[in-house]
């Protein structure tokens, strides 16, 4: 449908919307765009306008770089989208039932269960694990040694999840649960624009059904070992095993697995993401390094940070926002009409898909001078005091911003201001690291660096 004078009803849009509209090959319309250069293809749109519509395979996609338009997606009209078909679908294969997959009451149920798990107290509660799982990270390696330093996160942060999620050492697990989460994403991905039968007896669809099996073996075999011991841990499996709705009902296995699974995905894989690209953009700007590992050791003197420390280490958290700005984690966040419905200058049919590229806003110059220049200081408090709503949003908005958002900042913040005592690290490949759009955004191929030791790591 063309673009629309707004209904009455419409939420105003500040300033003008710009419509753009791209055109694609007959029968696949941007298909092989998609699937070629996804990034790509959202810098295109971003250039063409504040709103873009293109052809994809049997349906429209809209494209939205514009922060005014995103509240009429993710607020004001959320009860009329459901999550796009390739998360529906492919997602809820691996994900199951959790709350990134969930609808309507299930979502909102889900999300109240959750809520005490994410409270400030619980989750203050767990810094010292965050800092000490650190701490015994930096002591492993050794001056001079090179890492990948993508890797090194994605362990870490694993370790972390398991700590915090199950009150298990799931080290023996990690690369099991590692792969089988990148195989379940790589498919999603692929899904997304080449929507095949899950019925169907193809090997990919066998791989994903395999790397499934093997997450499933080790999540409910630690469901069962805790339910087998009952009891308040402090951790987040208490607080799903012993949560209860307003009916008096609890979580079934199946509830208990698909929300360990989320959250594994959720906060394992963004928060690594994160970190690596934080040290990436360290590597190359020397200046903001030094000013990281100054106010590390000022504030610490040498001690494991705790969460009492963080709000004296406010360019640390400034450095892995920044980091964010220039490479959400989640990059992009899409939603299925089901009904009309007006974004700005369009009216979105039943079916159609609307995304918002938040790496897209995050590198609009009218929003960021110099959007691609790492620049810490546009994170200081009165800065994000004065920004506008929805012009950063890492973790989403609205009903549905990402429940731990709150986990993975402070997680993040002990991790940089930790390993920063201990370690700096040196680039060791060509420093142009193209991301990689799964999922989650990834460095490609890792962020490879030789680790160089500034003091011994403390020893418990």
């Amino acid at each position: 449908m063309h673009p629309a004078p707004s209904s009455p009803a419409a939420a105003p849009v500040p300033g003008p919307v710009r419509f753009g509209e791209l055109r694609g090959l007959p029968v696949v319309g941007k298909l092989l765009d998609f699937r070629r250069d996804r990034l790509g293809l959202h810098d295109e749109c971003a250039r063409t306008g504040d709103i873009v519509r293109f052809p994809m395979l049997t349906r429209h996609v809209y494209c939205i770089s514009s922060p005014e338009l995103v509240p009429a997606l993710l607020v004001d009209n959320q009860d009329a989208f459901v999550k796009a078909p390739g998360l529906a679908t492919y997602g809820r294969a691996l994900l199951g039932d959790g709350l990134l997959t969930a609808e309507g009451d299930r979502h909102r149920r889900e999300r109240k269960l959750l809520a005490p798990a994410f409270a400030p107290k619980r989750i203050a509660a767990y810094g010292d694990v965050m800092a000490g799982l650190t701490e015994r990270m930096a002591a492993s390696w050794r001056d001079g040694q090179g890492l990948d330093v993508a890797a090194e996160m994605m362990h870490l942060t694993l370790a972390i999840v398991g700590r915090t999620l199950f009150d298990a050492d799931i080290g023996g697990d990690a690369a099991v649960v590692g792969e089988a989460l990148t195989e379940g994403m790589e498919f999603m991905i692929d899904r997304l624009s080449l929507p095949l039968p899950m019925t169907w007896p193809l090997p990919s669809n066998k791989r994903m059904a395999a790397a499934v099996a093997r997450l499933d073996d080790v999540v409910f075999r630690i469901i069962a070992e805790r339910r087998a011991a009952p009891g308040d841990r402090g951790d987040v499996m208490s607080m799903l095993l012993e949560a209860r709705d307003d009916d008096g009902g609890g979580m079934t296995d199946r509830d208990v697995r698909d929300e360990i699974m989320t959250l594994m995905l959720a906060g394992h894989e963004t928060t690594a993401n994160a970190l690596a690209w934080t040290w990436y953009l360290l590597s190359q700007h020397p200046t903001a390094y030094d000013r990281l590992c100054a106010e590390v050791d000022q504030v610490l003197g040498g001690r494991t940070p705790t969460v009492a420390d963080l709000p004296r280490l406010p360019w640390a958290l400034q450095v892995i926002e920044e980091a964010m700005r220039l490479y959400p984690p989640a990059y992009v966040t899409a939603r299925m009409a089901t009904r009309p419905v007006r974004i700005g200058p369009v009216e979105v049919q039943p079916r159609e898909v609307v995304m918002v590229t938040i790496r897209g806003i995050h590198r609009r110059p009218d929003l960021w001078p110099e959007p691609a220049v790492f620049r810490p200081d546009r994170f200081t408090e009165a800065a994000k005091r004065a920004r506008p709503r929805y012009h950063y949003m890492p973790f989403g908005a609205g009903p549905r911003i990402c429940i731990g958002n709150h986990f993975a900042l402070q997680e993040a913040h002990l991790i940089v201001a930790t390993l920063a005592q201990r370690w700096r690290f040196r680039l060791m490949q060509p420093a142009d690291i193209e991301p990689e759009p799964l999922v989650t955004l990834r460095p490609r191929g890792g962020v490879h660096v030789e680790a160089i030791a500034r003091r011994p790591a403390a020893r418990a």
